[in-house]
Order: C-alpha cells, then sequence, then structure tokens
C-alpha cells in the first residue's frame, strides 16, 4: 500500500516547467549577461516595473469580484507556473511584458466552459472595472514616488523633503513624457525626416531612448550607487504608467474611457442599459501597436547611427 502524504521532495500541485523553453530562457539570459550585461540589467529593471503593474490589477480585480485565471511576466510559450487559488502564475519565454488574464472583457467574449459570469469583467461594476484598468498604471506612478523618496531618504534627505522632491521627480517626469509624445506626434513629418536623412544633418524634433540605450542607462545607474538605480526605476515605472494612460486600444486608457463612457451613459439614459464594446476597436489597436513598435524601431535606428 502506497503512503498517499505528499513528499518533501515532490514539486508543489499545480507546477509546471517546460524544460525545452527554460533551458531557451536561460541560455538568453547567459548569452545577454556575457555580450550585454546592461541589458540584463534593463531586464530586472522593467520586471519589476511590469510585476508591480499587473500586480495592481490582480489585486483590485479580485477585491471587486472579479476572477483572474492567469498572471504572466512575459509572452509566448510558458516556461514554469504555479497555480494558487485558481490563478496561475508564472513566466513565459518573451520577457516582454506580462498580463493578468480576466475573462469577459467584452459582452461578446465567450467564457470557457464552467467559468461563472460573475466572476467575470463585464459583471463587475462600473466602478469596479474602472478601479481594476487603472490600478495598474497607479501602481506604477506609486511605485515611482516610493523610489524617488527613498533615493533621497539615501543621500540625506529628511522624510518631509524627500516626499517633496518625490513629487517634485513625479511631475517632472509625467510632464516630460507627455510632452515628448505630443512633439513626436505633431512632429512626425519631420521625424520621418530625420530617419531617412543617413547623414544626421536633420535633427528628430524629439529623441525616445531606445532598447540599446535604455540598457546602456541601466548599467549607468547601477555603476553609480543605489539612489541612482532607484532613481531610474521610477522613470521607467512612472513613464510605464503615463503611456498606459493614454486612450488607445489595447493600452489602459482605453478600457478606462470605455468604462467611463458607459456609466456616464447609464446616467444619462436611466432604466437604459448602455454596454460598448471594447472588440469594434481591435483595428485601432493593431494601429497603435504598429506605432508603438515603429517607435521602438526608429529610436533605435537613430541610436545606432549615434554611436557609429
Amino acid at each position: 500500500m502506497e503512503d498517499d502524504t505528499k513528499r518533501s521532495d515532490e514539486p508543489p500541485a499545480g507546477l509546471r516547467f517546460s524544460v525545452r523553453w527554460g533551458a531557451l530562457a536561460l541560455a538568453s539570459m547567459a548569452a545577454l549577461a556575457w555580450l550585454a550585461p546592461s541589458g540584463l540589467v534593463l531586464l530586472v529593471f522593467l520586471g519589476i516595473v511590469i510585476a508591480t503593474h499587473e500586480a495592481g490589477h490582480l489585486l483590485v480585480a479580485r477585491r471587486v469580484g472579479m476572477i483572474p485565471t492567469e498572471y504572466f511576466w512575459g509572452f509566448g510559450p510558458e516556461v514554469c507556473s504555479i497555480e494558487r487559488d485558481g490563478c496561475r502564475y508564472g513566466v513565459k519565454v518573451l520577457f516582454l511584458g506580462g498580463y493578468v488574464k480576466l475573462h469577459g472583457m467584452t459582452p461578446s467574449s465567450t467564457l470557457p466552459s464552467g467559468f461563472p459570469e460573475h466572476g467575470t469583467y463585464r459583471s463587475a461594476s462600473h466602478r469596479g472595472r474602472l478601479a481594476t484598468i487603472l490600478a495598474g498604471p497607479l501602481v506604477n506612478l506609486a511605485t515611482a514616488v516610493a523610489v524617488f523618496a527613498a533615493a533621497a531618504l539615501l543621500e540625506g534627505a529628511s522624510l518631509p523633503a524627500a516626499l517633496r522632491s518625490a513629487g517634485a521627480d513625479l511631475w517632472f517626469v509625467v510632464a516630460g513624457t507627455a510632452e515628448a509624445l505630443w512633439i513626436w506626434a505633431s512632429g512626425i513629418g519631420p521625424y520621418v525626416a530625420s530617419l531617412s536623412d543617413t547623414s544626421g544633418a536633420t535633427e528628430a524634433p524629439v529623441r525616445f531612448l531606445s532598447p540599446v540605450a535604455q540598457a546602456q542607462v541601466s548599467g549607468w545607474a547601477v555603476d553609480n550607487g543605489t539612489a541612482t538605480s532607484l532613481r531610474w526605476l521610477g522613470i521607467l515605472s512612472c513613464a510605464v504608467g503615463v503611456v498606459n494612460l493614454l486612450p488607445l486600444p489595447p493600452l489602459d486608457g482605453s478600457h478606462a474611457l470605455v468604462a467611463g463612457l458607459e456609466a456616464v451613459l447609464n446616467r444619462a439614459r436611466p432604466g437604459r442599459t448602455v454596454r460598448l464594446d471594447a472588440a469594434r476597436l481591435v483595428p485601432l489597436a493593431y494601429l497603435t501597436v504598429g506605432v508603438l513598435v515603429f517607435l521602438s524601431a526608429s529610436a533605435l535606428v537613430l541610436d545606432l547611427r549615434d554611436i557609429t
């Protein structure tokens, strides 16, 4: 007769690990650490930013009655994961972002067999949906304030002075990011012209940091101590929060806009339920993703041109 008590060396229930994708992920990180150590440092910074952002969505979603089923860092094939309380937490092989899976994001979306309707995003109140969507970017902004203040404290500031300094730093990054995006959008013609001018004589109206430049700054920040590293983490966290608040699908701001508009329309028409289907915005979502890819690729072109 076999003892059915769990042995200490057995994996926890719900644990999954892919040897193939795990080996690929480890080999990729080892290659990055060898060829570009600062790139690995950037990956750590972005991992913190992404994890806190998605944790904000996850915790508030549960608070308002939704049932999240996945919390992952990365996209693509799964490297490892573990299930806890009906939600699978883990890492995927492409460390390019993260997500929390909520079912019923649109009125027309289908649910997995047996999944309760009351646990969906669409069944939550407008306030609950709005809070869930805004939680990610707001956690990024709160994280930025916390690390800015911690950096000031490490440099000898008092707590009140550190908090004032953190507020000023936050506003500086928020305003700077918004201004840069506006200059880029309103000056797209000169920006494209600067890309086509291989001589570099045409200056771009605004520049963004490509992953190469971000990696260089990350390495420089770590070399210059904890306070500098915290400030760089705050800048990254703040920028991610601001960009996600833009009302463009598939960014968080678009979902917040839909939930807000539904609330306003339902108040304006008592007795009538108005539901807006975000699925109709899919073509605009592809356009937004294309613009973001172009922005990253063009920033890389300009940075590589400076290096060469």
